[in-house]
């Protein structure tokens, strides 16, 4: 029987997208289910099929694979074992995209530790409150924000750097990771726009299953696709939409890591022969008011967005520059 990645028809959508037919996308079950394994492990066959396309703000363009990530996330994993880490226990880490935060993110999933990714603007006072709050027995980040989080006590603060990775080099490249669906998984902190505390939603490994349903009808993520995220995996829109859905599918995806540009995105998009974006609503009123959409050249088939509603001179630029319509996920 086909699969709903299969199916791209509204009739076939009513008629069999089921919770049962999104768990024959997974490898594991109702029991036993692991993140890390869905959207890395089982995707590196030693292809050197790309994972994660990142476009650097300083022009940089970078390719991690499945298979380096695979390998990256085990040796982290068996890596946190070796530091005292159990699982269960929370781990934090603070970094633009790049290998070191998909090796820590992936890694710490896979070892059955709760991953928290933090935003990297986050100041002394946004970084204590979350901090005090998920009480991680790491947190991974870069050398400028460590002299910052050491001022917070009770974290061991971990520097991402040449020295862990050469650390991480004489851990096996291979993890079996014993996760059960209903375990706890990521703790992803909402932007705390509604209350004095932002609010961690505690995710399980399986919250990855029910992603399916946006991924598939929100965002339309299928294989083959050219997916492209700009969001920070720091919030739930880049991490769960734009990393963790088309990952789990087999797809690659990309994101942007440093300061936000609307050009270096379009370029991205050029250059990586996007063919799925799903953004922020100010993500594209940024591409029009920089006014250089004429100077690229797109292969976009589908886009979304979210965040909040869209002005209708956007809406008519996107049409005009995209040739495609921007679908709201709300």
């Amino acid at each position: 029987m086909k699969k709903l990645t299969d199916m791209t028809r509204f009739e076939d959508a009513q008629r069999f997208a089921t919770s049962d037919a999104l768990w024959d996308l997974f490898d594991g079950d109702r029991s036993s289910l692991n993140i890390a394994h869905e959207c890395i492990d089982r995707h590196a066959d030693g292809s050197g099929r790309v994972a994660v396309r990142i476009a650097h703000a300083d022009g940089r363009d970078e390719a991690l694979t499945f298979d380096e990530l695979a390998a990256g996330s085990a040796r982290f994993a068996h890596w946190l074992a070796a530091n005292d880490v159990a699982p269960g226990d929370r781990v934090a880490f603070m970094l633009e995209p790049s290998l070191p935060y998909y090796v820590a993110m992936f890694g710490a999933i896979k070892h059955g530790a709760i991953g928290v990714p933090l935003f990297t603007l986050f100041g002394l006072d946004g970084l204590r409150l979350r901090i005090d709050d998920c009480r991680p027995k790491l947190l991974i980040t870069n050398a400028e924000k460590a002299v910052m989080a050491a001022q917070i006590e009770g974290v061991r603060v971990v520097v991402a750097d040449d020295v862990l990775l050469a650390d991480l080099a004489e851990f096996p490249a291979t993890h079996m990771s014993g996760s059960k669906a209903d375990n706890l998984a990521m703790f992803q902190y909402t932007s705390g726009t509604t209350r004095e505390l932002p609010s961690a939603v505690r995710h399980s490994h399986r919250a990855l299953v029910t992603l399916m349903f946006a991924a598939l009808y929100g965002t339309g993520i299928r294989p083959g696709d050219e997916f492209f995220c700009p969001s920070s995996p720091a919030w739930g829109h880049g991490l769960w939409h734009g990393t963790l859905a088309p990952l789990a599918l087999g797809v690659t995806t990309g994101t942007m890591s440093g300061r936000f540009d609307p050009e270096r995105l379009m370029k991205a998009l050029q250059d990586y022969r996007i063919t799925n974006m799903s953004a922020a609503s100010t993500h594209y009123r940024m591409m029009k008011n920089v006014g250089r959409a004429g100077d690229y050249r797109f292969t976009i088939r589908k886009l979304s967005y979210t965040g909040e509603p869209i002005d209708a001179a956007t809406l008519d630029f996107i049409d005009e520059t995209f040739k495609t319509p921007a679908c709201s996920m709300y």
